[in-house]
């Protein structure tokens, strides 16, 4: 199977950076454009706590750490380097602002690291790794981080 457009989705964790790498070098491997996806946790409906102004202060802080992520993304991983990718943020729920990703993309692949919440959150809600597989129209990648020896 040949790949042209591969999604990653990304938290800018060691388990995520594992993702990517793995992603940029399938990328490179088939010629592929690259998308790594962000997605902004955001279910709190803060908006309805704050005033305006707040808000706004507040999501513009939030865009501006999400973007440093992505500049020390490309100085963490140097595969990223060798691929054609962009940077896509979204807000929301992960497994589904994913969902809406690859049904608006057209991808052939999503590649995710396997890491989720821990603790009795995970064990109620799944990861977004696990949702992602069980509910993803594409095919999927699931990485994990090497144990350490």
């Amino acid at each position: 199977m040949d790949y042209n457009s591969l999604l990653v989705m990304a938290d800018f964790s060691p388990d995520s950076d594992e993702a990517v790498d793995t992603a940029a070098k399938l990328a490179a491997k088939f010629g592929a454009k690259l998308k790594v996806l962000h997605i902004a946790h955001d279910e709190s409906h803060m908006e309805l706590y704050v005033n305006e102004d707040e808000y706004s202060n507040i999501r513009k802080r939030i865009d501006e750490e999400i973007e440093a992520g992505f500049t020390a993304l490309e100085e963490r991983i140097p595969s990223l380097k060798e691929v054609d990718w962009e940077s896509a943020i979204r807000r929301g729920t992960p497994y589904i602002e994913g969902l809406f990703e690859i049904e608006e993309g057209g991808y052939d692949l999503l590649v995710i690291g396997s890491h989720g919440d821990r603790g009795m959150k995970r064990f109620l809600y799944g990861s977004t790794a696990e949702k992602m597989l069980r509910n993803s129209p594409i095919s999927v990648h699931v990485t994990k981080l090497p144990k350490d020896e």
